[in-house]
């Protein structure tokens, strides 16, 4: 029983491939139990990981741990729902709940992988911090997928491309 477990948590674990992301090294999470996985920088931190709502938490540690730079979670799409209205709700909870919240972009992108919609926004948690986010929201087996991706908005032109690259990775498998 011991060795069966021990696996399962090698098996959710991060693992280390020679793919690219941009010019730097990149890693690849697998995510077993929702059958997906895609590409992330080689020096980015797992600091959570779970089998519930909250499926993984990554941290960039050139941002000193300030912000998570990227989480993945997932919960069942409401019935009454189809995944465009769920992300127009989306669009709205976030406009109450995040302070000074300003969304550029919401695009359906029909990506090789997975269609899915991608928000781009800013907002704050102080006058002084001003966070730049991507997400991407895709959907499968009735469960909707939330790949959140943070920075400072003054380091956005750094991480646009890092964010964009590791949604274009995202690969379902079963």
């Amino acid at each position: 029983m011991k060795k069966i477990q021990f696996w399962k948590v090698v098996l959710l674990g991060v693992f280390l491939c020679g793919s690219m992301v941009g010019d730097v090294s990149a890693k690849t999470y697998r995510q077993y139990d929702h059958g997906l996985m895609f590409d992330l920088p080689d020096n980015w931190e797992c600091t959570q990981e779970s089998a519930g709502q909250m499926l993984a938490v990554f941290v960039d540690p050139a941002m000193r741990y300030e912000i998570n730079t990227l989480t993945l979670v997932h919960q069942q799409l409401p019935e009454r729902y189809s995944f465009r209205e769920y992300v127009d709700h989306t669009v709205d909870s976030e406009s109450k709940m995040l302070w000074m919240y300003q969304l550029q972009e919401k695009q359906f992108v029909d990506g090789a992988n997975t269609p899915y919609y991608r928000l781009t926004f800013t907002w704050r948690l102080s006058w002084e911090q001003k966070l730049f986010a991507m997400q991407m929201l895709f959907f499968r087996h009735s469960e909707v997928y939330i790949l959140t991706a943070t920075a400072p908005a003054d380091q956005t032109d750094s991480y646009r491309n890092v964010f964009q690259q590791i949604f274009r990775s995202l690969t379902l498998v079963d």
